[in-house]
């Protein structure tokens, strides 16, 4: 007969549950793309499936994304009734940096903010513009979302992200945390960090991300890993690149639902068994990370 007959699973197995939330490392922040699946997109997250779902996960999520095509496409009273949702588990919904974009480019950024509100989002994501739009204007901008009851984080992307260029060009440290500031300052609590940029600065000479980090604090930076719409893969190798660069605490983005339950066990040192690496040889030169 066992001495402790009562205890759980997870008592038995010495399974650690994530941290209370609110967090401010270890971080994970989820990717909802609703039904807007063709031809990328396979995952649907309905009301029926998002219950389920954060009656397992919920503790793991911190914020989540839900995107903009979603936001535009999808009804209103259901996407209220998905925000409601979320926050019945401590999960803050965000409006991402295509929302604002497409905003800007239609010349209705103040009423797209009060209408994001509107719908129940408490958080709005801004990006760098590269000079296209004043200063003054985004702090307006700012702080119309802030009045509208918003927390707002800005988004470091490379130019590309915001215009069409010939050429990529790695960032320095002091120009994102120069971009990030009027932001930090106006209230931002975090400083995301766009994949398109850390793809750009591993041909970099210097840790620029580690010169932000020190500057900034790693509870106020965030790694987005990459999109399945454009690597299947490739989000588990940015995860294991981040946790190996930054400490397994770091704030990692982007996650879609069928990588939430990875990700905790992954920062434990848990590893997926062999077949995941013979089905994906192009993780196996990180499989020992």
């Amino acid at each position: 007969m066992t001495k402790n007959p009562t205890a759980s699973v997870s008592e038995v197995f010495n399974v650690e549950g994530p941290a209370l939330k609110p967090r401010k490392n270890n971080q994970l922040w989820a990717k909802d793309v609703g039904f807007d699946e063709a031809p990328w997109y396979y995952e649907r997250m309905g009301l029926r499936e998002l219950a389920d779902f954060l009656e397992v996960a919920g503790d793991r999520i911190d914020y989540v994304k839900i995107a903009t095509t979603q936001v535009l496409g999808h009804p209103e009273d259901w996407l209220k009734r998905k925000i409601v949702l979320y926050k019945q588990y401590a999960i803050q919904p965000y409006l991402d940096h295509g929302y604002f974009m497409r905003a800007y480019r239609k010349g209705v950024v103040d009423e797209a903010i009060e209408a994001g509100a509107a719908l129940g989002f408490s958080v709005m994501e801004f990006m760098n513009t590269f000079g296209d739009v004043p200063e003054n204007q985004l702090k307006s901008w700012r702080q119309r979302a802030i009045d509208c009851g918003m927390k707002i984080i800005y988004e470091h992307h490379p130019e590309r992200g915001w215009r069409k260029v010939s050429k990529d060009r790695p960032a320095s440290a002091q120009e994102i945390i120069r971009g990030a500031e009027p932001f930090l300052e106006h209230g931002a609590f975090t400083v995301l960090i766009d994949h398109e940029e850390i793809e750009i600065q591993k041909e970099a000479e210097t840790d620029v991300f580690g010169d932000v980090i020190q500057a900034l604090g790693k509870d106020r930076v965030a790694f987005e890993v990459t999109s399945t719409k454009e690597a299947p893969m490739t989000w588990y190798s940015n995860l294991m690149e981040y946790f190996s660069k930054y400490g397994t605490d770091c704030n990692v983005t982007n996650i879609m639902p069928s990588q939430v339950m990875y990700v905790d066990p992954l920062r434990c040192g848990e590893r997926p068994a062999s077949l995941f690496f013979d089905r994906h040889p192009e993780l196996r030169t990180i499989r020992n990370l």
